[in-house]
């Protein structure tokens, strides 16, 4: 063999031999790695041996999914089931409840989906049946079809329980511990869902708002079963694992914010399709879920959690997994009511204090009046009058902008006021916050995130501040140009952050001057067009006093509607200079009236909450009520919950325009119109007069002057004159 024949030779050889030096060194770090990662389930064998508690199993299982053999002890620890007589299950073959066929079709059902073999498929049947039925009775509840129970014990009998008793406590356990009470149609937990959706994603809310598609149609047998009900069983398995050691009641509501997160691309394409599709779409989205996506799918659902303020917990845990709690319907009634998240004064005092290090960092709205702002206030929190939104929309949309634009350069400082989530503060009394709500569906309506507001308002706040320095004081200043300067929003926000935290960078400065100089409060700013005002009137009467009389020539602008004028029932831009002037007034003493009697009336087709604005711009929660032939508005009573004074009764055919503010659609006008005294009548055709309106905040105005709309086309029988209908 010759040298080179040698050479090649054993280079090939050497590269053999190397290749499978490759082989055997990938093959034991794949070992290694294999063992490693099995290391911790032999650590958790032990420590089940040795009678661990939930904390070590977090703290070697990580939330990881679990080996068959360790997964029934783990589940039985997490979930605390240590003596099963703690259950009181009394073991009985007397199925005796009205339902139980119903039961028994459901658990036949089940069994035969799982394919048990044949030797103990009796056995399981008779195991669920007696399981479902003994819950039943001592809990006094009532088996319905898809109520997630069958679902929830399908992963149950495929453990090894050693008896009925067993596995009865590990299905009430889960049951009791997990899933939250009322979730029927219209229940509570999905109205808090709502919120943390409308928290998280308000464009994905207003999206399901406006077709009026709520939790309880695609989240009822997500939350009823533990997403039992639409996940295979080895990914309901595996997520259970990590479910139970994470041990978070309230997890299950973030697990369904990622799977929306999953499917909405999806949903804002389906804008044209039927709303059950659109259902059923988002109620399988589970279903698409793989043992290798729950890693990410959990991770996401923390992610949420902890970017969630977290006082929701402590205020609706026990009406949500307790039912002995006796304040749960007033609770309920709160969420139903509640239009953004309520953050507790607490949290907000720690997120100060804790600088933003840990948790949600707040940007502090405050909406109090700005005499009350500027004699005491939290020292990083930052000034809206919320009465500008009535008296001045223009200012007020420069004011948020001003603040949306300090509150981007104070994150980008890393200042102690910066923050992502949005909290709006009242002062804490009712009357004094009606415009507060309007300030909040205002940055809401514009598809901001983390939008809150601070429940009790600065009344609880101030009480539960312990540390002195953390609320600045207005200081006595005799100069009036000062104390002029010192009345504006811009020098409030200057204050808050040159004065009180660390000076952030020249630009930011420069960024406070310029709103100081541009941001003026309204009560500043009508106080110097008055004073203006007087001075001009006065001088004009003195240089002119020839006398002026009225006369037909004066006569500007048309009172009654011509032919090809536009139709009166429309729903146009709001002129508040005209409804200033119009806007009706009380003439004669209102009506006191049952408000419980009016909803039972069946002649009331509509009824919406509202907020009535009267002539002096102050809001009145009211009730706006709508027959075939009239509309009707009630002012409650805050001393009598039960009463209302029936501030305003019109016929439907009297109602002349609608109208909504362009930058606040949510506020209606009704203008209306009397017909003109006899003698006119002899002599012109009937014609009718605008002369005044009522102004209302109505929430869901889209859907109410649809409605109204349609009534009083009716009564006017122009269905056959449909030109004659304004678009709204």
């Amino acid at each position: 063999m010759s040298d080179d024949n040698k050479q090649a030779f054993n280079l090939e050889d050497d590269s053999d031999l190397n290749g499978d030096d490759n082989e055997v060194f990938h093959s034991d770090e794949e070992n290694n790695k294999k063992n490693q990662d099995n290391q911790w389930i032999d650590e958790l064998r032990l420590a089940l041996k040795g009678g661990c508690d939930l904390g070590s199993i977090r703290s070697i299982g990580k939330c990881r999914p679990l080996t068959d053999d360790l997964r029934l002890s783990v589940w039985k620890t997490c979930l605390n089931i240590n003596d099963i007589n703690e259950y009181d299950y009394v073991d009985s073959d007397v199925f005796d409840l009205p339902e139980q066929n119903l039961i028994r079709e459901d658990v036949l059902r089940l069994v035969r989906s799982l394919k048990i073999n044949e030797d103990i498929e009796a056995s399981r049947l008779s195991d669920i049946e007696a399981v479902l039925t003994f819950y039943c009775k001592k809990y006094n509840e009532n088996y319905e079809k898809d109520n997630g129970w069958i679902d929830m014990l399908k992963p149950l009998v495929t453990l090894d329980y050693k008896d009925r008793a067993e596995l009865y406590a590990l299905f009430a356990s889960i049951r009791n511990r997990y899933i939250p009470c009322f979730c029927e149609t219209d229940g509570m937990p999905f109205h808090l869902f709502r919120l943390l959706l409308l928290y998280h994603d308000p464009e994905l809310c207003s999206f399901f708002d406006t077709r009026k598609i709520t939790p309880d149609l695609y989240a009822h047998i997500w939350v009823r079963s533990l997403y039992a009900g639409t996940c295979s069983s080895d990914v309901t398995r595996h997520l259970w694992d990590g479910y139970f050691q994470h041990a978070d009641q309230f997890f299950i509501f973030f697990l369904a914010l990622v799977l929306l997160m999953f499917v909405k691309e999806q949903l804002f394409e389906m804008i044209d399709k039927e709303k059950d599709e659109v259902i059923n779409l988002i109620s399988k989205a589970p279903a698409n879920l793989t043992t290798d996506d729950l890693e990410d799918f959990c991770s996401l659902a923390n992610h949420y959690a902890s970017n969630t303020p977290q006082s929701f917990r402590k205020e609706f845990c026990s009406c949500l997994f307790d039912e002995t709690d006796r304040t749960t319907s007033q609770k309920a009634y709160s969420v139903q009511q509640a239009l953004c998240l309520p953050v507790s004064a607490k949290e907000l005092l720690q997120a100060n204090q804790l600088g933003g290090k840990e948790g949600v960092k707040y940007f502090i709205v405050d909406c109090r009046p700005a005499e009350q702002y500027n004699s005491k206030h939290l020292y990083t929190a930052f000034h809206l009058d919320a009465n500008l939104l009535l008296e001045d929309p223009k200012e007020f949309g420069g004011t948020v902008d001003a603040l949306r634009a300090t509150q981007k350069h104070s994150i980008e400082a890393g200042a102690t006021a910066g923050g992502d989530h949005l909290c709006f503060m009242g002062s804490g009394r009712d009357e004094e916050d009606k415009y507060v709500r309007m300030v909040v569906a205002y940055f809401l309506r514009r598809n901001i995130k983390y939008i809150s507001i601070a429940s009790g308002g600065y009344r609880v706040l101030a009480k539960a501040i312990e540390d002195p320095s953390m609320i600045t004081k207005a200081k006595s200043n005799t100069d009036k140009i000062k104390k002029h300067e010192e009345t504006s929003i811009g020098f409030a926000i200057k204050q808050n952050i040159a004065e009180k935290l660390p000076v952030i960078n020249t630009q930011t400065t420069a960024l406070f001057s310029m709103i100081s100089s541009a941001v003026k409060t309204k009560s500043m700013e009508v106080r110097d067009k008055v004073k203006d005002y007087i001075t001009h009137n006065s001088s004009s009467e003195s240089a002119n006093s020839t006398a002026s009389h009225v006369s037909k020539e004066d006569k500007v602008g048309k009172l009654y509607r011509q032919p090809n004028q536009a139709s009166v029932f429309s729903l146009d831009d709001d002129q508040e200079q005209e409804d200033e002037k119009t806007l009706s007034k009380q003439q004669d003493a209102p009506e006191l009236v049952d408000v419980e009697s009016w909803f039972l009336r069946s002649d009331m087709l509509y009824k919406y909450e509202c907020e009535h604005i009267d002539e002096h711009n102050r809001t009145h929660p009211s009730l706006l009520f709508v027959s075939s032939t009239h509309l009707f508005i009630l002012r409650k009573l805050p001393e009598h919950k039960t009463m209302a004074n029936l501030v305003s009764r019109r016929p439907l055919e009297s109602i002349t325009k609608i109208t909504s503010k362009k930058n606040f659609p949510e506020i209606i006008t009704f203008r209306y119109a009397t017909n003109q005294d006899e003698q006119e009548k002899k002599v012109k055709a009937k014609t009718k007069l605008s002369i005044d309106c009522d102004r209302v905040y109505l929430p869901d105005a889209g859907d109410a002057t649809k409605n109204i709309k349609l009534l009083i086309v009716k009564s006017l029988n122009m269905f056959d004159n449909p030109n004659e209908i304004g678009s709204t």
